[in-house]
């Protein structure tokens, strides 16, 4: 209903091209989204591998591996969840910050900065509500907005920041840390937090923590890495 919504908006009251929030229908939109996928992927393992390295985390196996579709089912969940808060979040909210400061004659530099901010500011208020949300999580979750809003600021196109978020999500949660406060249901692994909150995030999972920043920075590095590729070989 949000996206029918913003449809609507951006026809109506934006005269705008619904294109413009970055929801495409094209084969670059699906390759970026793989790609992001594969990196959101590779961030909560690293985050995992540094968490069980220095003792802050404890990884075990479960004895019941959950059933492939109830994997699946989460995992499309976490597919709308990232559809949803990208295309408002980064799509419709940036895009519209972003033009609010141009309109009022705003240096280009300053209009894209003050849009990241802001609309990922927003973002992290909306986690307010969540289980075990503290200022820290909101300022940390800030980050990840920030993090996920650059590929789309640079490509128009938020198939990779969908990818990022989609995967970011389901890889925390389905292995068996806790997601924003939310505790894990069917995990493949038993994680518990061995070290200090300001590592680990304590209750409210890595998004609290440094090593959800680790992750976070690994994210945003190998986006703009595979985004400098992609540029090379055009």
């Amino acid at each position: 209903m949000l996206v029918f919504g913003l449809y609507f908006n951006a026809r109506y009251l934006d005269k705008r091209k619904f294109s413009e929030y970055g929801l495409l229908l094209k084969k670059e939109t699906i390759f970026h989204f793989l790609i992001g996928i594969l990196i959101g992927f590779s961030s909560v393992i690293l985050l995992l591998w540094i968490g069980n390295a220095t003792g802050f985390l404890s990884v075990s196996n479960i004895s019941t591996i959950s059933k492939p579709s109830v994997v699946f089912l989460f995992a499309f969940k976490m597919l709308l969840v990232s559809i949803l808060e990208e295309t408002f979040f980064r799509g419709y909210l940036y895009t519209n910050i972003y033009n609010g400061f141009t309109s009022k004659k705003a240096p280009l530099k300053q209009a894209v900065l003050m849009a990241l901010v802001l609309s990922s500011l927003l973002f992290g208020l909306a986690h307010t509500g969540n289980n075990h949300a503290s200022p820290l999580s909101i300022v940390f979750l800030t980050f990840n907005g920030m993090v996920w809003c650059i590929p789309f600021i640079l490509t128009k196109n938020l198939g990779l920041s969908i990818g990022l978020h989609l995967s970011w999500n389901f890889t925390q949660t389905q292995m068996g840390l806790t997601m924003s406060g939310n505790t894990a249901l069917n995990p493949f692994y038993k994680i518990e937090n061995t070290g200090p909150d300001l590592f680990t995030g304590g209750d409210y999972g890595p998004e609290a923590g440094i090593s959800g920043l680790i992750g976070v920075a690994f994210m945003l590095f190998a986006a703009l890495a595979y985004l400098k590729l992609k540029e090379k070989r055009q």
